[in-house]
């Protein structure tokens, strides 16, 4: 067994995403998608908060890029609502072939 190995795993393309971007996300098992704002962007997650309805209250919810690479997140997001991306289950992106080597695809509205 080597001590060191080499994994190719997904990650967040950063040059389409980063913090303070707007986005709307929805997990495969979620009745509706929640929007908010991209707090934190790495290549393994995204951070996003956004306002559940109760009073000064906000919460956040993670998207990791393993799960939107197996397809369980439908993904739209944007730098200032001129241009909206989508990425995920419903956007027409193919499972398999809207994948790059960063492992998220991508398609433009």
């Amino acid at each position: 067994m080597a001590l060191v190995t080499e994994k190719r795993e997904p990650a967040f393309d950063l040059a389409e995403i980063r913090r303070g971007y707007l986005l709307w996300g929805r997990h495969r098992t979620w009745d509706e998608g929640k929007a908010g704002f991209v707090t934190s962007a790495t290549e393994g997650q995204l951070i996003v908060q956004f306002y559940p309805g109760i009073g000064n209250v906000t919460n956040h919810f993670i998207v990791p890029a393993s799960e939107a690479a197996e397809g369980q997140w439908e993904i739209r997001w944007s730098a200032d609502m001129a241009e909206v991306k989508e990425y995920g289950i419903g956007s027409g992106v193919d499972e398999q072939e809207g994948v790059g080597k960063d492992g998220i695809g991508r398609t433009d509205l």
